[in-house]
């Protein structure tokens, strides 16, 4: 899934593509609203970026990696997942880089 998400992305023309980085992780323990049984799972996608790209170009990052993953799950008997995305702006001042 992680692949699929990062192609999507680097297949955007709104983005830079050597600027994209994609990590999963899995988490073992977690609750969803009042499912007790495991019914319930939801995938979470946080995308950072600088601002100062519209809102247009935002959600259409947003459906890419919505459309990725849903793409890459299927419907199981019993069982709901949820799938978000998130855009978070970095904070311009606040963050540094540096190439080694």
């Amino acid at each position: 899934m992680t692949k699929a998400v990062h192609d999507r992305l680097c297949g955007l023309d709104t983005l830079p593509t050597e600027a994209i980085k994609t990590r999963a992780t899995v988490q073992e323990r977690f609750h969803f609203g009042t499912d007790t049984e495991g019914r319930k799972g939801f995938v979470t996608v946080l995308i950072r970026t600088r601002p100062g790209r519209d809102d247009a170009v935002l959600l259409q990052i947003s459906e890419a990696a919505r459309d990725a993953v849903t793409a890459q799950v299927r419907p199981v008997a019993g069982k709901a997942l949820s799938v978000s995305v998130e855009i978070q702006m970095m904070d311009p001042v606040a963050v540094v880089r540096a190439k080694v």
